[in-house]
């Protein structure tokens, strides 16, 4: 991967009882919170590459997408937290599965991550990336609307 690509990842916004599920990164010099998701392949919609990404991240089988959120298109500084790009879009989907509850323990399956949950409000205080989405969440959550997302692969 080249730092001057861009990039497309589909995002999950997992949400129980007040909680949000989020990933810590565990191998970079300093560790920061984001979405669960991931890259979209070639070829792959966003909603399976979410799917396939939640299930390599969370070992979650039965995802269901809710909704679509919104996109963040962001650029940031290359560093070590950019390592393969620094240019991205995001594609924020509002996901539920009856194996991410917060009173259900979710394996950590990938070493360089860990899983876990954090109050909502909570989020606009911890080093949470890309940084603009601390408060689109909130925002498109709040919104009642479901059907901005149309993709030609489904």
């Amino acid at each position: 991967m080249y730092k001057d690509s861009i990039h497309v990842l589909a995002r999950a916004v997992v949400i129980d009882q007040g909680n949000i599920l989020l990933c810590k990164t565990l191998d970079l010099p300093v560790s920061f919170y984001f979405l669960p998701g991931g890259h979209v392949e070639h070829g792959e919609s966003a909603s399976s590459a979410l799917i396939r990404e939640l299930s390599e991240e969370t070992g979650a089988r039965n995802v269901e997408i809710k909704r679509f959120l919104g996109v963040l298109e962001h650029s940031f500084e290359p560093g070590f937290s950019s390592i393969c790009h620094n240019h991205e879009y995001n594609l924020i989907f509002e996901v539920e599965s009856e194996k991410l509850k917060i009173d259900i323990e979710i394996p950590q399956v990938e070493d360089n991550i860990q899983i876990l949950w954090m109050p909502v409000k909570d989020i606009i205080n911890i080093d949470f990336r890309p940084e603009p989405l601390k408060k689109l969440i909130l925002k498109w959550l709040q919104l009642n609307y479901n059907d901005s997302f149309y993709s030609s692969m489904l």
